[in-house]
């Protein structure tokens, strides 16, 4: 997953809609039910209307915008958990829903951090987001049930092991946090979340899928990475969940399944696109997995896992590498397809990119990158072939990664190490 993709809003189109016909007056209900008594009437209202859907064609990729209530419930509890690495982007939401939470609320939103954050090394609202994902939630009711309901439970343990994902996972910190992820569901429950994201934040979201839905017909991300991979991604849809609270992330859940801001550009999220596709880039196993294992040994290698920001992800050596032999080929389509954008709107070179994302910790990625303007895929060279090669001519040696990454005209100070 990309963790901080952050780039300058762009202005979008107001839209009319008939889920924003009465949404001042829903918003206004909403916010004073908030500033009266902090809790949601116990009246049942009729369920809103599911959000619609935008498909785009675009060559091989099947383009599906739509938002979530479900995915923006847990990005939102990942922001009430009060750590400045989120906060900063929004602040008057972080103090609007920091205000309505009570002790039980509170300590379950500690123990989330403790357990998730700190003890098992996950970012917590990605990771969330991630296991949930294989339920399909829609609405925090969804959510509600899977916590609440044992078979709905199980069915997710069950599910997300079978994923990639979930191959070697141990569901014990999910299972710890299963009782505090009832209490903050609640909370969302109590606050009324679910009519106070229809009425202010849906329209938003709504209008930012209108700007995506007229610009992604050119981008055939599905059709770039397969050129790279050499091989078909079989993917049948590419869902866009376009969120109000993901910031400052990208975030690929199971399948086909992507999470990326109303506020970024287009280049922000096809970029997110071409990334999270890439995930696994190969089947680790086999002289591929021999050789990756003994670079992970390498001590810079080793240092860039210790070292950098936790907060970034990417704490173990088998992460950072899949992160990293995703992302060399993420910078060279963007770069090439001129999706790579400083925030001004400028176009970015991959080295330039590589030495301010993260902290400058994906040095492996910039290698390959590196490595990848220099390839020649047209005679269908599968990506995994291309990385044997290095070992086998000597760019890629266990003990020697820094000294490779220092040798190109491009390399740059990594902040991550303090460099």
């Amino acid at each position: 997953m990309t963790s901080d993709i952050l780039d300058s809003p762009i202005p979008v189109r107001s839209r009319l809609s008939a889920t924003r016909r009465g949404g001042t007056l829903l918003a206004l209900i909403a916010t004073l039910g908030l500033a009266s008594s902090g809790c949601a009437s116990q009246q049942k209202v009729p369920a809103a209307p599911a959000p619609a859907v935008t498909r785009v064609d675009a060559g091989r990729t099947h383009w599906v915008l739509r938002p979530s209530e479900a995915y923006d419930a847990l990005c939102l509890l990942n922001l009430l958990r009060g750590d400045a690495f989120y906060t900063q982007f929004y602040p008057e939401e972080f103090q609007r829903f920091s205000a309505l939470l009570e002790p039980q609320e509170k300590a379950a939103l500690e123990h989330l951090t403790e357990r998730l954050g700190k003890r098992a090394g996950k970012m917590v609202g990605p990771h969330l987001s991630l296991v949930f994902s294989v339920a399909s939630p829609i609405t925090v009711d969804d959510l509600t049930r899977t916590v609440s309901d044992e078979a709905a439970w199980k069915a997710m343990r069950r599910d997300f092991a079978a994923t990639s994902y979930g191959k070697d996972f141990d569901f014990t910190a999910m299972e710890d946090v299963r009782q505090d992820l009832g209490v903050l569901f609640a909370f969302l429950e109590r606050i009324g979340f679910s009519r106070i994201w229809h009425a202010e934040y849906l329209p938003q979201v709504e209008q930012a899928i209108a700007q995506l839905g007229a610009q992604v017909a050119s981008h055939d991300v599905v059709g770039w990475d397969e050129d790279i991979l050499g091989r078909a991604l079989h993917v049948e849809e590419l869902n866009a969940h376009v969120l109000k609270f993901v910031k400052p992330h990208g975030i690929r859940v199971t399948g086909w399944n992507f999470l990326t801001d109303r506020t970024y550009p287009l280049s922000v999220t096809v970029k997110t696109a071409v990334h999270e596709l890439l995930h696994p880039p190969f089947k680790r196993e086999g002289i591929i997995d021999a050789r990756l294992t003994a670079l992970e040994a390498d001590p810079y290698f080793q240092r860039l896992v210790r070292e950098h920001n936790p907060a970034f992800g990417y704490t173990t050596a088998k992460g950072l590498t899949e992160e990293d032999c995703a992302e060399a080929i993420d910078v060279f389509v963007s770069e090439r397809e001129g999706l790579l954008r400083a925030r001004d709107g400028k176009p970015l070179t991959g080295a330039a990119f590589f030495r301010d994302h993260d902290d400058g910790m994906h040095v492996l990625a910039y290698v390959l990158y590196e490595e990848l303007r220099r390839a020649d895929f047209s005679q269908g060279m599968k990506y995994e072939d291309f990385l044997l090669k290095l070992f086998d001519t000597g760019v890629l040696v266990p003990g020697k990664l820094e000294q490779r990454f220092r040798s190109y005209t491009g390399t740059y100070p990594v902040k991550a190490l303090k460099e």
